[in-house]
């Protein structure tokens, strides 16, 4: 996980929108596996920008521009993406399972990330039925959310 201040941020923001413009000294913003916690990103144009590993849980997210992004393997649970853009489409179940934290799935990537688990659908549901089988709470709250995402499918 690489470490960035706000100065380093701001700094891989500023260049990205140089590139995003066609402007000289402009570079992608390379975020990936930045540890990025909490971070203020709200209303940043992060287009095209590689987020793949990023650590955003609770990152402030609303009224970015996430379109074309690479979020492959980011943490996303608690983060704000209310109003953010994307071209995919993300769903963020809150305050689930034995740990009562975030559930994230990405619908056109078939990814979902829940504590260190990061699958597909099928996979996950197998995980909760293995993992909770004694936990019927647990596996009810799951199995609900399972049922959900697919409904939205």
């Amino acid at each position: 996980m690489q470490n960035l201040t706000t100065e380093d941020l701001k700094e891989i923001l500023n260049k990205h929108s140089n590139w995003r413009n066609g402007e000289e000294g402009g570079e992608r913003a390379n975020l990936s596996d930045a540890y990025l916690s909490d971070a203020n990103l709200r209303g940043a144009n992060l287009s095209d920008a590689d987020l793949s590993g990023a650590d955003l849980r609770g990152a402030n997210l609303s009224g970015a521009n996430l379109s074309d992004a690479d979020l492959r393997g980011a943490d996303l649970r608690g983060a704000n993406l209310s109003g953010a853009y994307t071209d995919k489409r993300y769903v963020v179940i809150s305050c689930i399972g034995s740990r009562k934290d975030s559930t994230t799935y990405c619908f056109e990537d078939d990814v979902i990330w829940c504590g260190c688990f990061r699958g597909n659908l099928t996979e996950f549901e197998q995980a909760v039925n293995e993992t909770h089988a004694d936990s019927p709470q647990y596996l009810k709250e799951y199995t609900g959310a399972i049922q959900y995402i697919r409904s939205l499918i």
